[in-house]
């Protein structure tokens, strides 16, 4: 089968969706697909083009405008269309990341769509102030309705990371459940390529995420304040953020807590204290106020550690209490500090959480787990493209319009 994978950045890169377009790519391929990679992201002149039309003296709030307004939008889909004349005609189906650009109307070729979150669920996430949405008008964020929802009717099967989103789209925006399917993800390390974790007794947590506020860094230390006069040997090592970043307040009085700043993967330096901060740690924990999924609790899993997490978004969907880890209430430190205590002072019970979490992960988080669940959709699909005819007809324009599915 023969796939045209359109996405922001470029997917033969870490550059595009975190990486994981990259491992979605890499894993296609493995699996026998043929896939031409599509980058629609605009060039130099066009991008300054776009960041101009976007322009906000807010910093975040110009990324967001630039990521999902019109003119980005627009930039896009032009540069999808480009993709589409180009390789139309030796592809079976079209397989687009996002909703951020819209391949041609009438585009003969079955599409697919993978997301991880939609501008509903940005909205829901705006009272939390750390969502796109919180730094959008209300007028800017049905606009963003108005070119998302084409985008969704026009998919042939939307695969959604968590059924959380998938519930989203039926409700929201009203896609039939048949046209959706959950295929959730992966971590963007290979499985083979984690050891896993030692069953250590050092009463050790792990926190990893570069955006503190929102991915709970501020709870987290609030919690450990408490966990530290229950067990006064944990310790708490912080990856991704640095301390002279972290209000006073909060590190105030506090020790046992280690901060060794942002480690990319992407370099030997990086991967190696990465891979020995999971090695070390007891427990992960991220206390996350807005997450559409959560990679990062699959990745401690794969390193067997057992998870604590908040009870929302789809965090649910990926740490089974009692079985791969606890469940806190959202944004309640108590309820992480008593999460972290039960795990740190029955070690024997953890260990077994972070085995089990470990088989969970292997069985159903992988991208060769995520690739299995597509292919029977896309296999569907790819005997809905319009055969060519003999000779020049091959070459047919592919921006015909093709039946409704």
């Amino acid at each position: 089968m023969r796939i045209l994978l359109l996405c922001q950045g470029d997917p033969e890169t870490l550059d595009s969706w975190s990486g994981s377009t990259y491992s979605l790519l890499h894993a296609l391929r493995r699996d026998g697909y043929t896939v031409i990679p599509g980058n629609v992201e605009p060039g130099n002149l066009q991008r300054w083009r776009v960041a101009a039309r976007a322009f906000s003296p807010s910093r975040r709030r110009w990324w967001v405008r630039f990521t999902l307004g019109r003119a980005g939008f627009q930039a896009r889909s032009s540069l999808a269309a480009e993709h589409v004349r180009r390789h139309g005609a030796d592809v079976d189906l079209i397989l687009q990341i996002g909703a951020t650009f819209r391949v041609p109307e009438g585009t003969p070729l079955p599409l697919a769509l993978y997301c991880d979150a939609n501008i509903e669920m940005a909205r829901e996430g705006a009272q939390t102030g750390l969502s796109e949405a919180s730094v959008l008008t209300a007028e800017e964020i049905e606009e963003i309705r108005a070119r998302e929802a084409p985008v969704y009717r026009q998919a042939d099967v939307i695969f959604t990371m968590s059924r959380y989103l998938a519930r989203s789209f039926t409700t929201d925006f009203g896609i039939p459940p048949e046209r959706l399917a959950t295929v959730h993800t992966g971590a963007n390390d290979e499985p083979g390529s984690i050891v896993r974790q030692s069953g250590t007794s050092d009463p050790e947590i792990l926190f990893v995420g570069r955006d503190f506020r929102r991915k709970g860094g501020d709870v987290l230390l609030r919690a450990f304040r408490k966990v530290r006069g229950s067990v006064p040997s944990a310790r708490l090592t912080m990856v991704g953020p640095t301390a002279s970043g972290i209000p006073r307040d909060l590190l105030q009085g506090l020790s046992g807590v280690s901060f060794p700043g942002y480690l990319s993967r992407a370099t030997s330096h990086g991967r190696s204290a990465m891979d020995d901060a999971y090695r070390r740690a007891a427990i992960f924990c991220l206390p996350t106020r807005y997450e559409p999924f959560g990679t990062a609790f699959v990745e401690a899993m794969l390193y067997g550690l057992p998870c604590v997490g908040p009870r929302a978004w789809a965090v649910p969907e990926i740490i089974e209490p009692d079985q791969t880890g606890l469940l806190a209430e959202p944004g309640d430190e108590a309820s992480f500090a008593e999460a972290l205590v039960q795990l740190l002072t029955e070690p024997e019970g953890a260990r077994a959480m972070g085995a089990s979490g470990r088989q969970v992960a292997l069985e159903q988080f992988t991208w060769r787990a995520t690739v299995d669940r597509m292919t029977p959709h896309l296999r569907r699909l790819s005997v809905q493209r319009p055969e060519p005819g003999p000779g020049p007809q091959r070459t047919a324009d592919p921006l015909r319009r093709r039946r409704s599915p």
